[in-house]
């Protein structure tokens, strides 16, 4: 008997062959359900299934390689271009700037060490203060070559003199 189909099985209780639609019945919610609801069904089934394979490939990919969405967001990024900070300035309409006019040009003994901090040194005169670093040229001192302040009292080497300033005092 369990080699007769559903519709030999109606024929030979005597009852009408059932109509395709009950035959093939999932349920009783089966007659409830439009075609809209089934595509809704499975696109919400789909949708469950592509979420929970993104969220598993990038919970892989983050184990991985750490940085990988970082790197892929910042290599997606436009360059910032500041004309300011890239140094390039477009002479033709540069704001024009004041000249500093010294009397006369300071001499070694002019010059105070105020600060030293992060391998800088700020430097005063009577009329200027000045922030400088290893490289830069400063009037009257030259080029300076080292800014030191591991001795206990902070130390500006230039090529024309070395300034040395107060110990620092705790």
């Amino acid at each position: 008997m369990s080699d007769m189909t559903a519709m030999e099985l109606d024929e030979a209780s005597g009852q009408a062959p059932r109509p395709l639609r009950e035959r093939l019945s999932l349920g009783p919610f089966s007659d409830e359900w439009t075609a809209a609801d089934w595509i809704v069904g499975s696109a919400s089934v789909l949708l469950a299934i592509a979420s929970a394979g993104f969220f598993g490939w990038s919970f892989v990919v983050s184990m991985k390689s750490p940085d990988y969405f970082q790197q892929a967001a910042l290599a997606n990024m436009p360059p910032k271009l500041d004309r300011i900070e890239t140094g390039s300035i477009d002479v033709a309409n540069a704001m024009p700037v004041p000249q500093i006019v010294r009397l006369s040009e300071p001499t070694p003994a002019d010059y105070q060490i105020v600060m030293v901090f992060n391998n800088e040194a700020l430097l005063a005169t009577r009329n200027e203060l000045m922030r400088v670093k290893v490289g830069s040229i400063v009037p009257g001192l030259g080029l300076v070559r080292t800014i030191d302040t591991e001795a206990g009292s902070p130390t500006v080497v230039a090529e024309n003199a070395t300034l040395h300033g107060a110990p620092a005092t705790r």
